[in-house]
């Protein structure tokens, strides 16, 4: 099964604190699993990086 990887930035919304952070970081994880994705999420509190990587329609999926 060949792997596809999605990177991407963004910005969060203004005055989105930390556990909202962490709520979504959650949420993320749970969509990626049911769609055999897996990845990361940094952020600096200014902005996000994200990559993802698995089979191609699991990146449709949770993108």
């Amino acid at each position: 099964m060949p792997l596809q990887a999605l990177v991407y930035s963004s910005q969060p919304l203004p005055g989105l604190a930390l556990y909202q952070i962490d709520d979504l970081a959650k949420d993320a994880a749970a969509h990626n699993l049911i769609a055999g994705v897996t990845g990361v999420l940094l952020t600096d509190g200014k902005r996000f990086l994200q990559y993802r990587e698995g089979p191609g329609d699991g990146i449709d999926f949770v993108y």
